[in-house]
């Protein structure tokens, strides 16, 4: 070998360069790594957008469906006051309460009334003597000492006479002037114009919350004593006040990584209701993602809202501890690719899994397991349409038990709900798929059924749901026993809309507990035209 050719190959050989396959190794490494990464970081993305998607719709749909109730509740709590007695503040206290046990998201239900000047005296006086020894109208200082006061001298004043729920702080409002505020009047001056319910701004309550208070005017029945007047006459109006943390979710069912923002939006002015900040998040999120951010508002007579929900992904979103094993173990990055749409696929599964637990809570009863009324009422709207449009018929039967409130007082609540589980799992049995048995509340139960061409198919099942349900329950040792009194509805005879079709099974299931308990019967004409609202 020449001195030459030795030194020529020492040459080719220099410490610090690689041979040309193991560059390109290294190049395909990272490539590969780059691409797995970026496949991670897309497919992440899109799945924290997807989720972020799907629970605002939830989010959206909860509030959605409490402000709903807010205006039905409202809605027949003034039509309640129009309707009794103008004197029987214990009917209308026994009213209002039944509507907060049903309603737990609402704070409290009141009634004002319109008090001129020259009739102070005796107006204070009367309430005095028969319902508040102590009464006085005041005023309160929201704003600056928070203090009570007594009121300006002036035309007319808007005390409260009657606040519910019966707690020191609903009956420390007794005799506040509302006029004194002026959030509050201004609502007040706009519901008694336009005779709808309007809601005021956003305010500080005297405990602390945040709320806002919906005004309805009652429209008064005729008194029986002339010129006889009382807190619900055709000068009064009824209140409720909705505290913004009782719209929001359990806080089980909040993302902790979401920003919830909501906004009352009222003729006056936009007022912030609630603002929930998100947890802390990585600052490489904000490098790597776009902020994610939904708007929407709830269009309504009265609590017109926008909710904004905002989040900022991070990537404990997208990959978790797959995203580290990638970056170390970049020989395997195939493999931990694959390993990581396994792990996404059972996360989505996960996540899947947890709306539809979340969505069956919203929309069933916790304790019997029927869809709830919200569900009910739409499963029934639906049937109404395809009944419309096939020329068929729908009937909405009513139930209530006769019997459960002593077994219940007797033997206890542990014994009442599973009385009311076995009944639940009775009625059930009772229907076709196609139909929807449901809880209403309390001892009382609604099914649906859908595609009947003959009232006797009602009638049919009504009489089966009156057997199953007379039954003796055996609950360990205890035998127990209750009926049912039964209305019915049919579609389009008894109304042609899910609040008239209700309304009339629920008289016809007065009926039938007057006759007797343990029948049913149907909403006749005369019934039809007693269920309907005033």
């Amino acid at each position: 070998m020449s001195p030459s050719l030795h030194k020529s190959s020492a040459t080719s050989l220099k410490p610090g360069f690689l041979p040309w396959r193991h560059c390109f190794a290294l190049i395909a490494w990272a490539l590969i790594t780059a691409g797995a990464l970026t496949l991670a970081i897309i497919s992440g993305s899109s799945a924290a957008e997807r989720n972020f998607v799907e629970y605002g719709e939830l989010f959206h749909t909860q509030i959605r469906d409490k402000l709903r109730a807010n205006e039905a509740v409202l809605y027949g709590f003034s039509s309640f006051l129009g309707a009794i007695d103008r004197d029987d503040r214990e009917t209308a206290s026994h009213f209002a309460r039944s509507m907060l046990e049903r309603y737990p998201h609402i704070y409290m239900l009141e009634v004002v009334r319109r008090v001129p000047h020259r009739e102070l005296t005796n107006f204070t006086e009367k309430i005095r003597r028969k319902w508040h020894k102590d009464f006085q109208i005041k005023r309160f200082d929201y704003r600056n000492d928070r203090q009570w006061q007594t009121p300006q001298k002036k035309d007319t004043y808007y005390p409260i006479v009657l606040a519910e729920p019966d707690l020191p702080q609903a009956q420390a409002l007794i005799g506040l002037d509302i006029d004194s505020l002026d959030g509050l009047r201004t609502a007040l001056v706009r519901s008694e114009r336009q005779g709808e319910p309007a809601s005021s701004a956003p305010f500080r309550l005297i405990e602390g919350d945040t709320a806002y208070v919906i005004f309805r005017p009652v429209a008064a029945a005729p008194t029986r004593v002339p010129d006889k007047r009382s807190i619900t006459d055709e000068t009064s109006y009824a209140l409720m006040v909705v505290r913004a943390r009782d719209l929001l979710p359990a806080a089980a069912a909040l993302n902790p990584s979401v920003q919830h923002t909501a906004f009352l939006q009222t003729e006056q002015e936009t007022g912030l209701l609630f603002d929930i900040p998100q947890a802390q998040h990585e600052r490489i999120g904000e490098t790597l993602f776009s902020p994610l951010r939904i708007e929407r508002d709830i269009e309504g007579i009265s609590q017109p809202l926008r909710l904004i929900l905002q989040r900022q992904p991070n990537l404990t979103d997208i990959t978790g501890g797959t995203l580290a094993t990638v970056s170390l173990a970049s020989v395997f990055s195939l493999a931990l690719l694959l390993a990581y749409a396994g792990a996404s696929h059972r996360r989505e599964r996960s996540r899947e899994a947890g709306l539809r637990a979340m969505e069956h809570m919203a929309l069933h009863d916790p304790l019997t397991g029927l869809p709830n009324r919200f569900l009910m009422l739409g499963r029934l709207e639906q049937a109404l349409t395809t009944a419309q449009r096939h020329g068929t018929r729908v009937a909405v039967l009513f139930l209530d038990l006769d019997g459960f409130k002593p077994i219940n007082d007797r033997h206890g609540h542990h014994v009442g709900d599973i009385l009311l589980q076995e009944i639940g799992a009775r009625l059930r049995t009772c229907v076709r798929d196609c139909d929807t048995v449901s809880r209403h509340g309390g001892d009382e139960f609604i099914v649906t059924l859908t595609d009947i061409r003959e009232t006797d198919d009602a009638a049919a099942v009504a009489e089966k749901i009156l057997q199953s349900v007379a039954a003796p329950v055996l609950i360990n040792t205890l035998k127990v026993q209750v009926t049912a009194s039964v209305g019915i509805a049919i579609y389009p005879d008894s109304g042609s809309s899910a609040e008239a079709l209700l309304r009339a099974a629920d008289a016809a299931m007065y009926e039938a507990k007057a006759e007797g308990r343990r029948i049913f019967r149907f909403a006749t004409p005369e019934v039809v035209a007693t269920a309907q609202p005033e």
